[in-house]
C-alpha cells in the first residue's frame, strides 16, 4: 500500500470521526411544517323551545400547521435517549358549519389558531442513523368561533365573537436521521385531544342556543434540527 493510499485512508476515517462523533447530551432548535385537520364535534342546544331543535354535527378545518421548537436531548445511555422540548406552532385555515333554511340559518366558523406543546419523547439510536421516537405532552391552544345568526321575527343578523385558550394533551410517533453531527432531519405524526370547550350562547330567530365542541386534531410534520451548546 503506498503513501498515498495510506493518507485518504486517514483522512476518511478521521472525517467520518469529525462528522458522526459520539452521541451527547445537546440542547436544539428545530424547525417543521406539514398539514393537520382539526374535528369539532358541535353541539347546539336550543334552550327556549318547548320542543328543542338541538343539533349535533362536526365541522373540519383543513390547513397547513408551522412552527419553531427548542429542546434538549439527554443520554438515558448510549442508545436510548429522551428529548424535552417546546415547540410552538401556527395553523392555517378554518371550519365552517352552517344550519337551517331561509331565515332561521346561521353559520359557524371555527379555526384552531396555534398552538404550543410541551413534550417528552423517548426514542433509540439505530447503527444506521434512523432514530424512532414517541412523544407525549401537554398543549395549549387559542381557539377563535364566530357565529352568524338571523334574531327576531323580522330578522336581523348579529354576529358573536369568542376568542378561548384551552389545554389538552398530546402523543406522536416520529423518526428522525442524522445528516451529520449537529443537523438532523424528521418526520411525525402528532394527535391533539382538547376536550370540550363552551362559547358564546346565542340567538337564533326566536331561540336561544348553547353551543360547545369537542375539539382534536391530526398532523404531519416534516422539518430539520440543530444541535448546538449553551
Amino acid at each position: 500500500m503506498n503513501s498515498l493510499t495510506k493518507l485518504i485512508i486517514v483522512n476518511l476515517l478521521l472525517w467520518n470521526s469529525i462528522s458522526y462523533a459520539a452521541p451527547k447530551n445537546q440542547f436544539y432548535g428545530a424547525i417543521d411544517g406539514g398539514i393537520f385537520e382539526a374535528r369539532f364535534n358541535n353541539s347546539y342546544i336550543d334552550q327556549t323551545d318547548l320542543i328543542s331543535q338541538n343539533i349535533n354535527d362536526s365541522s373540519l378545518q383543513n390547513g397547513y400547521t408551522g412552527g419553531l421548537a427548542l429542546g434538549y436531548t439527554y443520554l438515558i445511555t448510549a442508545r436510548y435517549f429522551i428529548n424535552v422540548e417546546l415547540a410552538g406552532n401556527l395553523d392555517g385555515n378554518s371550519a365552517l358549519y352552517q344550519s337551517g333554511a331561509a331565515n332561521t340559518a346561521f353559520s359557524d366558523k371555527i379555526e384552531l389558531a396555534n398552538h404550543t406543546d410541551l413534550t417528552f419523547a423517548p426514542g433509540i439510536i439505530t447503527q444506521n442513523d434512523f432514530s424512532p421516537y414517541l412523544k407525549l405532552g401537554i398543549s395549549h391552544a387559542s381557539v377563535r368561533d364566530y357565529v352568524t345568526s338571523p334574531a327576531g321575527y323580522d330578522p336581523i343578523f348579529l354576529q358573536y365573537n369568542t376568542n378561548k385558550n384551552i389545554f389538552g394533551v398530546v402523543a406522536g410517533l416520529g423518526v428522525r436521521y442524522r445528516m451529520s453531527d449537529r443537523v438532523k432531519l424528521f418526520a411525525e405524526t402528532n394527535y391533539h385531544d382538547y376536550g370540550s370547550l363552551n362559547f358564546s350562547s346565542f340567538q337564533n330567530f326566536s331561540a336561544n342556543y348553547t353551543h360547545s365542541t369537542h375539539i382534536y386534531t391530526y398532523s404531519v410534520v416534516v422539518g430539520a434540527m440543530y444541535d448546538f451548546n449553551i
